[in-house]
């Protein structure tokens, strides 16, 4: 395990190019062995990839697909349950009345079901997508189809609930978790819990993608974990293969996005204790530029600038 002051040597340095080469060598490596778990798995046809909010659902998902493709298998196509939201005006509410976007009825559950169902029976459907801005669905007229024997990968944070996949044989299942483990030592024998990992990628998402203030993320993080808790964390044991999406150098790379936003959210909510902590990790760094962060990395669904389609 690397500690945050061997990072920043390696950034003083200007060596810091080979820590992030190895960080995502790594990824590709365990990707690849997942990949080959799913071409070993007798029948599996749908692959199903989840974890809690800012895990990387979705460039692990797109990877995995060039993973399997290396494995000659056909057509591995993506979809995102994200795509499948209902919108604000269906959207559940809370105790509260406050709408509850970790519900899993903010997915159109019966129109996923039929367009897998749909899918894993050769049969092209319409592709759907969502709007993030507006907060509402997209109808499209594009027809997306799977060849006989080709792979569906499935993602999102409801992705292994199976009142999604209702009326599709387990047998042809695969499920893969992921979660952000950091493995960066910042004080002295501690390390970012997955949950600091991944509030820090979202905030640095809500604001560069989803027109979302920083303060809106702090103020919606509990509610995030409430969620998680009630809608992913009971179907994480049923995973058949686990993949850590943290990089070793991403606290450093965050830095040059989140730390300004953090210095707004100290001084709008004071010493609020999620805000303070995020604040002492970052301090332990030194920033890396944007540029030095390859284009396929999964930091870049985060940051922006990928080279993959999303």
């Amino acid at each position: 395990m690397m500690t945050s002051e061997e990072l920043n040597m390696y950034i003083a340095a200007g060596a810091v190019n080979e820590v992030i080469r190895v960080a995502e060598a790594k990824q590709v490596k365990y990707l690849s062995r997942i990949a080959d778990e799913i071409c070993d798995r007798r029948g599996a046809r749908l692959v199903l990839v989840t974890g809690a909010s800012a895990a990387g659902k979705t460039t692990t998902a797109k990877r995995l697909c060039t993973q399997l493709l290396v494995n000659d298998r056909p057509a591995a196509i993506n979809i995102s349950t994200d795509d499948y939201f209902v919108g604000d005006d269906l959207t559940p509410r809370d105790e509260n009345g406050e709408l509850d976007y970790e519900h899993v009825e903010c997915v159109d559950i019966r129109q996923l079901a039929d367009d897998m169902n749909a899918l894993m029976r050769c049969e092209p459907v319409k592709r759907r997508r969502f709007d993030f801005v507006n907060h509402r669905p997209v109808f499209t007229d594009e027809l997306i189809s799977v060849p006989e024997g080709g792979m569906i990968v499935l993602e999102g944070i409801h992705a292994l609930n199976p009142r999604l996949t209702e009326g599709i044989d387990d047998a042809v299942k695969f499920r893969v978790f992921i979660e952000p483990r950091p493995n960066l030592d910042v004080f002295g024998g501690i390390t970012p819990s997955p949950s600091d990992a991944r509030f820090l990628r979202r905030m640095v998402r809500d604001h560069q993608f989803r027109k979302r203030s920083p303060i809106e993320t702090v103020r919606l993080w509990p509610k995030v974990r409430a969620g998680e808790a009630k809608w992913i964390d009971p179907f994480r044991a049923g995973a058949d293969a686990a993949f850590n999406s943290y990089l070793t150098y991403e606290l450093a790379a965050l830095k040059f996005y989140v730390g300004g936003l953090l210095e707004r959210c100290r001084l709008e909510l004071g010493e609020d204790r999620q805000v303070m902590n995020m604040i002492r990790l970052l301090n332990a760094v030194d920033p890396i530029s944007p540029e030095a962060i390859p284009g396929d990395s999964i930091l870049r669904e985060t940051i922006g600038g990928s080279q993959l389609e999303y």
